[in-house]
């Protein structure tokens, strides 16, 4: 990469000024960099959406945003770019850090010619894997292209490896009376030919490998299937199959009308006893589709269309019986086509049809009507009069679909084996089952179920008990949810919050649990009973500007104390947005709400966020309670965390209590709070005794 091409850089710093500063610098050695600019993680996401970058350098000597919570970013874009770290001064073991981290590098600011090279160095990097992939895409499309051309050439074309047939296109395999390239696969070239044209075949093949023939073409008696012979001249050439070197063999075509070539081409295409397009056109017209689909360019209805019983009609009828019936629905079906469908003739007794819409009551009509006019034919065959019916799988083709449309066609027979198996003569819209589903599909359903069961209050909270080791005064629980379904099965949090994080639905899950809350304190209250409700918070309600504002008018309007209301937001998620967390705790705090660092003690430096956040609690990660009794690498952990969590005068919450070993092993690390199964489990009432760990 020469200094005279453009470095697109994005420079993460303290403030315009300084990025300006480094621009000009870095232009001055001879760069020519366009540089953007950004100060938090929103002006990062903002940039990493709308800006074409090839490089990030950021201020690795920040605490408020650096490498972590930038490379967390960028690959949630999904984006592949480089990233430098830029410090004061550099040693070998800050490098190894900055790169565990994910950075390319970690340079010091001077001399500027060291940050000039490395710039340098990432963005040909950078130049190059993109080139690379342009290439390989390139390579990709044209291989495509030239399997196309070989597939529908007129001439006759095979690969042989050693002399082992490794490709033969359709008119070579026609041309030899062979059904299908199975049955040449591995067959070397000479069993082609007549007995005595082997021994000149491979004298040929061996001079043509040491490149000392004459000429690359070779004339022969090749033998048809039925074992009539061929006049050929084989011409052959040095080609590469697969990446793999073979040689190239090619039989010129003897016509080349127009006529016979389209003839060919409808014969590829088209089902030759009902006319309809053949099973091989449908598949690719179904990717196309599916491709549409995805590119956001109009979703499609896959029809699958079977005759019902046909084992019974071909034993009632004969095999040549069933061709007449089969063309006979084929009509019925292409009489009834639009102008924008797409038959086929899918298998022996199956049709597919494609067309633009979603399931629903154009759909709907249209089937059946299908079905009624199948229903009401009568194929007459010889002396016999038969009417048969016929089952219709529904499957909708839109962005959520699986990207295979094998897939797509064994949904769709799995789903007319359903109907079919209840009597057919019905059309049924496919709705995947578990297992079949996508996850795009799997959090479609998972959220259906979130929303049902608030609608129908089928959603329960429940209660755990976070007990103080001191025997501090009050009752304190925390909430989570468990949804029964229809079936009157359970759904715990862990099976339908991640799917509701995906979905953005979240977001009405936590305010769900922030009235839930406000209830039971309510009632609490009334008993002069003193009840903290611990609440966690999704990363949705972070994100969420105005849900300190909804929490206010809730807790105005319940006439309860803010402090009895604890938000508890994952260490995670307050790293990865910490200008929203910062805000969000601040609006929080305002409202005398207090407020919990989760899952905390994870992180490079998790005590740095604590100084920007300032939370009430912290809430010890579970993987330090995994296995605790027997790990006192894991104790001495916790009580580091603990002990500096107190003199900063914050209180310790330490989860994961799953049995008296865990919990003996808690009374010697200074925490304040425990909570686990061991204790009790979650639980719809409010019913924990909170003087028997004092007692």
């Amino acid at each position: 990469m020469s200094f005279e091409q453009v470095i697109r850089l994005l420079i993460i710093e303290e403030g315009q000024h300084q990025a300006d500063q480094l621009t000009s610098t870095l232009r001055a050695q001879g760069l020519h960099v366009l540089a953007e600019f950004a100060e938090d993680d929103e002006d990062l996401q903002q940039a990493l959406e709308s800006k074409p970058l090839d490089l990030v350098l950021i201020n690795a000597d920040r605490e408020e945003f650096g490498i972590l919570q930038a490379m967390q970013l960028i690959r949630n874009h999904g984006k592949r770019l480089p990233l430098i770290g830029l410090t004061e001064s550099v040693t070998p073991d800050a490098v190894a850090d900055a790169m565990k981290l994910g950075a390319q590098d970690l340079v010091q600011r001077e001399p500027i010619e060291w940050l000039t090279r490395v710039l340098q160095r990432e963005a040909e990097n950078i130049h190059t894997w993109r080139r690379a992939m342009e290439e390989e895409k390139a390579l990709h499309e044209s291989e495509k292209r030239c399997q196309a051309l070989l597939a529908n050439s007129r001439d006759a074309v095979a690969y042989v490896h050693e002399g082992l047939h490794i490709y033969a296109n359709d008119s070579y395999l026609e041309l030899l009376g062979k059904p299908d390239f199975e049955s040449i696969e591995g067959i070397p070239l000479i069993d082609m030919a007549e007995s005595a044209e082997k021994d000149r075949i491979k004298h040929f093949l061996r001079q043509f490998s040491q490149g000392i023939n004459e000429g690359n073409e070779l004339e022969v008696r090749l033998l048809h299937d039925n074992g009539e012979p061929i006049e050929a001249v084989l011409e052959f050439t040095h080609a590469s199959y697969e990446g793999e070197p073979c040689t190239q063999i090619l039989i010129r075509a003897q016509s080349d009308t127009a006529e016979l070539e389209e003839q060919i081409n409808y014969l590829h295409q088209h089902d030759l006893v009902t006319g309809l397009y053949n099973r091989q056109y449908f598949m690719d017209a179904l990717q196309q589709k599916l491709d549409q689909a995805h590119n956001g360019q109009g979703n499609s209805v896959l029809l699958y269309v079977s005759i019902d019983n046909f084992q019974h009609v071909r034993e009632t009828v004969g095999i040549s019986g069933c061709d007449i019936l089969i063309n006979d629905i084929a009509e019925i079906l292409n009489r009834n086509a639009g102008k924008y469908e797409l038959v086929a003739r899918f298998g022996a007794y199956s049709y597919t049809l494609l067309l633009p819409g979603t399931p629903g009551g154009e759909i709907d009509a249209h089937c059946k009507k299908i079905l009624q006019q199948v229903e009401s034919h009568i194929s007459e065959i010889g002396t016999r009069s038969i009417s048969p019916t016929v089952s219709i799988s529904i499957l909708g083709i839109d962005e959520n679909a699986p990207n295979n449309p094998n897939e797509l066609i064994a949904r769709s027979e799995r789903n007319l084996d359903r109907i079919q198996a209840e009597g057919g003569n019905a059309a049924r819209v496919y709705t995947p089952v578990a297992g079949e589903m996508t996850q795009e599909e799997e959090d479609a359903e998972i959220t259906r179920q979130i929303k049902k069961a608030i609608a129908d209050n089928h959603l329960v909270a429940l209660y755990q008990p976070i007990v103080s080791i001191a025997g501090a005064p009050g009752e304190r629980y925390e909430i989570t949810r468990q949804i029964r379904t229809e079936d009157g099965k359970t759904l715990t949090e862990a099976e339908f919050m991640p799917a509701a994080e995906r979905s953005g639905t979240a977001r009405t899950l936590d305010r769900w649990s922030v009235i839930s809350a406000i209830r039971q304190i309510a009632v609490a209250t009334k008993s002069a009973r003193k009840l903290e409700i611990f609440i966690p918070l999704s990363s949705d309600s972070l994100q969420d500007a105005g849900f300190a504002r909804w929490v206010a008018a809730r807790v105005q309007s319940a006439k309860i104390p803010g402090e009895q209301l604890i938000f508890m937001l994952n260490e995670e998620h307050a790293v990865n947005q910490l200008k929203a967390a910062k805000n969000l705790f601040k609006a929080l705090k305002q409202l005398h709400c207090q407020v919990v660092l989760d899952g905390f003690g994870i992180g490079v430096n998790p005590f740095q966020l604590v100084k920007h956040m300032q939370p009430d609690y912290l809430r010890i990660s579970e993987d330090f309670t995994d296995g605790l009794s027997g790990n006192p690498e894991n104790q001495n952990s916790i009580r580091e965390i603990a002990q500096q969590a107190s003199s900063m005068e914050i209180r310790c919450i330490i989860p994961g209590v799953t049995d008296a070993s865990v919990l003996s092993a808690l009374w010697t690390v200074g925490a304040d709070f425990v909570q686990g199964d061991f204790l009790q489990a979650p639980a719809e009432a409010l019913s924990y005794d909170f003087t028997s760990m004092a007692g």
